[in-house]
């Protein structure tokens, strides 16, 4: 299998544009070039902790233009599920940080959080990461639940890459609430077709029009593979060549790092 002549690009973000707010080398380059041959791109990213300003502003500053048709978060999928689903206005409950928390007030939803009981009905707890988790907000939701508010999460990841090391994701959270509420939540995030339907929809593309590129095989690379688009690994953040020989879920291709995929990509439209 070749690389085609991609008509745009999803890119994760963390582990495969950036680690934290430090840039990977060589992006500049590889969005000059996609500037340059005219290849459209988008962000999905699974981190529910920023908006999808905040990302707009971050990449910005690393000199990459972006606009709100370039980005999708696990945060604004989930906004546009809960809107489609029970309509403006519809009272949730939320664990999780400020960006979360903020996208949903943008879309109009009042929200509740912390460790009492809301006072008025809920209808849907939403749940993302929460680096201040304790069992009170884990008390608080568990009961929502098993009173038969709707269970959304974010997404489900269990790490994330850090100049550091790898941290604790979104997963501990989710699976805390699921394993004590006993209900299985509605994921909006990668690897579920949602997020990656609404970037397609947006650029005006189809499945075999994009590239995937990712660092993630449970997310990243099963999620485009289940909807017909091809996939690239990079091993610049929590997936280890040796893991994906490994792993029965295969990326179409595998690169070191993104400075290989723009060579690769170079050669496929001098050819």
């Amino acid at each position: 299998m070749k690389l085609s002549r991609y008509k745009a690009i999803l890119f994760d973000g963390d582990g495969v544009l950036w680690k934290s707010d430090l840039p990977l080398s060589g992006i500049n380059p590889l969005f000059d070039f996609l500037s340059d041959t005219g290849i459209k791109w988008a962000l999905l990213t699974n981190n529910n902790t920023r908006t999808v300003q905040d990302y707009i502003n971050k990449l910005t500053k690393f000199r990459i233009p972006a606009d709100q048709n370039s980005v999708f978060t696990s945060s604004s999928t989930t906004a546009d599920y809960l809107l489609e689903r029970f309509g403006p206005e519809t009272p949730l409950h939320v664990v999780g940080m400020d960006g979360l928390k903020q996208t949903l007030l943008d879309a109009g939803f009042p929200i509740t959080t912390g460790e009492k009981m809301p006072k008025n009905k809920v209808v849907a707890v939403v749940a993302g990461m929460d680096r201040q988790i304790n069992h009170d907000k884990i008390k608080v939701a568990m009961r929502l639940i098993l009173g038969g508010a709707a269970f959304i999460a974010t997404n489900t990841d269990g790490s994330f890459p850090t100049p550091e090391g790898i941290n604790p994701g979104t997963g501990m959270v989710i699976g805390a609430l699921q394993a004590t509420s006993g209900v299985e939540p509605y994921v909006a995030g990668k690897p579920h077709p949602a997020i990656f339907t609404t970037a397609l929809k947006t650029l005006g593309f189809g499945p075999k029009d994009v590239l995937m590129v990712g660092d993630r095989l449970e997310t990243d690379i099963i999620g485009a593979s289940n909807l017909g688009i091809q996939t690239a690994a990079v091993l610049t953040g929590v997936t280890s060549r040796e893991e994906i020989s490994r792993s029965q879920i295969k990326p179409d291709f595998i690169y070191e790092d993104i400075s290989t995929l723009h060579q690769a990509l170079i050669e496929v439209y001098q050819s």
